[in-house]
């Protein structure tokens, strides 16, 4: 919990920093369809909905600093018992962002790192961790009018877990749509 929380103070304190020297500031709510990568987990959970925001500054040349964060919960059966099971998977993450335009539609590619926090409730027993994940995204950004604008985006994540004795993958393919203001 401690480092937990002295990386978020870390963030905090490079981002405030980092807004003097800001271009463009972002605020983002954003709704995606995840499709994981772990067979297993399509098995039990399949795909669904997972919702979120993202905040980012942008600096000089299209650099930026981006982090954000989502909510899946699902509920699924036991692959040999058919007993119910729920998961929620929350990955909060920061990272780089390159934005590679200026004009009123910006392509962008961001790479990040996140704390992603898991929980899976079932007849077994309660498990509640959290590992260290990868994320890569992509996406336009169509400017909309004045301060608001459109975000499509599609991403990978990475996150390798083993929290009894079955490793499994949290993470997935994502694409969803964002809608935002820009500062």
């Amino acid at each position: 919990m401690r480092v937990k929380g002295i990386l978020i103070f870390c963030l905090a304190i490079i981002m405030f920093s980092a807004l003097s020297h800001a271009e463009v500031f972002f605020i983002e709510a954003k709704g995606n369809y995840f499709q994981p990568k772990d067979q297993s987990f399509k098995e039990i959970y399949g795909n669904g909905m997972s919702f979120g925001g993202e905040i980012g500054i942008t600096l000089g040349k299209g650099i930026g600093i981006w982090a954000g964060g989502h909510y899946f919960s699902k509920k699924g059966k036991l692959t040999f018992m058919e007993e119910d099971t729920e998961i929620q998977i929350i990955p909060f993450y920061a990272g780089l962002r390159f934005r590679l335009a200026k004009a009123s539609i910006r392509p962008y590619v961001g790479f990040a790192v996140g704390y992603f926090r898991y929980k899976e409730v079932n007849q077994i027993g309660t498990v509640k961790k959290g590992d260290i994940g990868y994320i890569g995204q992509v996406g336009i950004i169509f400017k909309v009018g004045g301060a608001l604008f459109l975000d499509i985006k599609g991403s990978y994540s990475y996150c390798k877990v083993k929290p009894v004795d079955i490793e499994a993958n949290l993470g997935g393919l994502q694409g969803g749509i964002g809608l935002g203001l820009e500062f």
